[in-house]
């Protein structure tokens, strides 16, 4: 069994969430793909997160070569599409990974994007069976394995998701002017 097995897996069960999450409830990546000049309509997003959901069914079912390069692939793009909509935003949109509205598009995106996208592309030499098989071949029948894959993905989760919403919230709101409610934007000359 391949080292990075469990990445893959785990990358592939947060791209199934993002998939399903998008079906469901579009109305967020609709927002970010307008934003950076996408096609965003409700089919465009549910179109999406149907081909989430068949390259997370390719990663888990069959695996190997073709597995690992579809989520790696998809991981580069969604670094590559991170970078963009933080950007044209400024880190005021949300990044839409999950459908609705999530927390707003930060570093953070780009940076797990690329290094989820490195990890599995390194599987790519290493390639391994699918879920099924490659926990099979686990000690007590997979569970542990399973276990740990889940867990990796909620974390994978959590990183998208809280910490950009936290670093969000560390940063101090504009000044407002006093009795307007209208925020003061301090530019500073470069």
């Amino acid at each position: 069994m391949s080292p990075l097995a469990g990445v893959l897996f785990s990358a592939a069960i947060v791209l199934g969430v993002a998939g399903v999450a998008k079906v469901m409830t579009p109305d967020g990546t609709r927002v970010a793909l307008r934003t950076v000049g996408l096609p965003s309509g409700r089919w465009a997003v549910r179109l999406l997160g149907i081909v989430e959901l068949a390259i997370t069914a390719v990663a888990l079912v069959v695996a190997g070569r073709i597995g690992a390069t579809l989520v790696a692939l998809t991981y580069l793009g969604f670094a590559g599409f991170s970078a963009l909509l933080l950007a044209r935003s400024r880190g005021s949109a949300s990044c839409g990974c999950f459908g609705g509205t999530d927390s707003p598009v930060t570093r953070i995106h780009v940076i797990l994007n690329v290094i989820i996208a490195a990890a599995v592309a390194t599987g790519i030499g290493y390639p391994v069976p699918g879920v099924a098989d490659t926990a099979a071949d686990t000690p007590w029948a997979g569970i542990p394995f399973a276990l740990l894959v889940v867990l990796l993905a909620w974390v994978l989760q959590v990183a998208f998701t809280t910490l950009p919403a936290l670093q969000a919230a560390e940063r101090p709101a504009p000044p407002h002017r006093p009795g307007t409610g209208i925020a003061i934007s301090r530019k500073v000359p470069t």
